[in-house]
């Protein structure tokens, strides 16, 4: 039997990867399938290959925490009269979240934060309303010089001021 050092030990408890998260997370809102998966996260973020993303639905899968919905998207739908070189990506089945699914992203809700639908808090929103406010008076005092220089060049284009 392996001791501490041994190369072989599996951890006790393995953090979710942020991407299994963030699946769950905006599964949570619609069924949707690995490419739009993919096209949704990576809106907020660096790219998500669709690889990435079917890779964790499978894990999240064998885990219980997502499932096929024995649906295909809308899209795919309408195009099964018309076959097209994309076939294969537009038949991608939907996925749903399963309540195991749920729970374990409520659990972990604070780990990975999906920039493209919630803020951290309370506090988050107060910095951005004072981020906002300080931006305001920038814009405001920008304009102010931008009047003041206009003013001082028509007055001394009209003559009123210098010799």
């Amino acid at each position: 039997m392996g001791g501490v050092d041994d190369p072989h030990a599996q951890p006790l408890r393995k953090d979710p990867p942020d991407l299994d998260i963030k699946i769950l997370d905006v599964l949570r809102e619609a069924d949707q399938s690995a490419p739009l998966l993919a096209e949704t996260l990576s809106q907020s973020e660096e790219q998500v290959r669709v690889d990435d993303v079917r890779l964790s639905l499978v894990g999240l899968a064998s885990r219980g925490l997502a499932r096929p919905s024995g649906r295909v998207s809308h899209q795919a739908e309408m195009d099964a009269d018309e076959p097209t070189l994309l076939a294969d990506e537009a038949a991608a089945p939907l996925w749903e979240i399963t309540e195991e699914g749920r729970a374990f992203v409520e659990a972990h809700a604070g780990v990975a934060l999906a920039p493209y639908d919630r803020g951290a808090g309370h506090e988050e929103e107060e910095v951005d309303a004072e981020r906002d406010v300080a931006g305001l008076v920038v814009l405001l005092v920008i304009a102010l010089l931008t009047a003041v220089c206009a003013a001082y060049s028509l007055l001394m284009a009209a003559g009123v001021l210098g010799g």
